[in-house]
């Protein structure tokens, strides 16, 4: 496990700084103008999910221009976690498309990989990364984001997680149930 994670946790959930969490959940992040100049650039819709929420991440999504040719469309969307309790982020690009057999279960096949499934989606990747990386974030990877954190006591009320934490719980949501609904 990251050093920078182990160390978030340590401060939050076995040493409790309740003020020192709460205070980074109230902070505002805002979308870097470099990223809202390219979104603009290039017919991309944004959507900052939880802006100006008291939450310990941000969390936004990327629409891009829906490619259809012929019978054939699809839709492409990326969507970028970034926490407030450390400078951690998982950027994760998806893809949906209508489901046209005849004998489906599902209306639409949808899919999710860090990779890139379009080349809009990588030129965004390349200039989040590059901001980002400048100011000292670190991306998880999928299996960093799905870790397991063994043997750490919360708020057990709090059921929504189950009983094994990941780093994903732990960095992007309020699993210490601290902040207003």
């Amino acid at each position: 496990m990251n050093e920078l994670i182990k160390i978030t946790i340590n401060k939050y959930f076995r040493y409790n700084d309740t003020a020192d969490y709460l205070s980074k959940c109230k902070r505002s992040i805002s979308i870097p103008t470099e990223v809202e100049l390219f979104v603009e650039n290039n017919n991309i819709k944004i959507m900052n999910t939880n802006y100006g929420e008291v939450w310990p991440s941000s969390k936004i999504i990327f629409e891009y221009k829906k490619f259809i040719k012929g019978e054939f469309e699809v839709k492409y969307s990326s969507t970028l976690l970034i926490s407030k309790l450390a400078p951690v982020c998982y950027l994760q690009h998806e893809f949906q498309i209508e489901n046209q057999d005849v004998n489906r279960t599902v209306p639409t096949l949808e899919g999710f990989d860090l990779q890139p499934y379009c080349s809009k989606q990588q030129e965004l990747e390349n200039v989040i990364k590059n901001i980002f990386s400048k100011k000292g974030y670190i991306f998880l990877s999928y299996s960093e984001l799905n870790e397991v954190i063994c043997s750490l006591d919360y708020n057990r009320k709090t059921t929504f997680f189950g009983p094994q934490l990941t780093v994903e719980h732990v960095m992007f949501f309020d699993v210490l149930d601290l902040c207003p609904e």
